[in-house]
């Protein structure tokens, strides 16, 4: 078993599931298998790698109305703008269901002596 999975396991965390893969085709999968309840609310963890989320993704979190919320680590601000005016532009034929909207962002110093940094952000619709 993988480490989190023991460690999950070890605290005893009931509602909590993993899942791995190219987000591309992961994500549709997995956002299109919950199931539909109106008490469900979901906030989507997203890490993408520096060229920031496929469009098809954004377009499958703005879809599911059950997603509240999103936290999304960016390694590249520069990277991160297309996504943020993706998830918060008006509905269209692209990228249906309600706009998210930008709530609060932090810069966080995971590699000291480096010009890197990680920025979170927090939106919710």
């Amino acid at each position: 078993k993988q480490w989190y999975q023991r460690r999950v396991r070890g605290n005893k965390i009931k509602n909590i599931t993993f899942y791995a893969g190219n987000a591309k085709s992961a994500v549709p999968r997995v956002v299109n298998n919950i199931p539909k309840s109106p008490e469900t609310r979901i906030v989507a963890i997203v890490d993408p790698p520096r060229n920031g989320l496929h469009a098809d993704v954004i377009a499958c979190l703005r879809k599911n109305e059950m997603i509240a919320e999103i936290v999304y680590v960016s390694c590249d601000i520069k990277q991160i703008s297309d996504n943020i005016v993706n998830l918060c532009c008006p509905t269209s034929n692209r990228y249906q269901g309600d706009p998210f909207r930008f709530v609060s962002s932090v810069a966080v110093d995971l590699f000291p002596h480096t010009k890197r940094f990680e920025v979170i952000f927090h939106f919710q619709r």
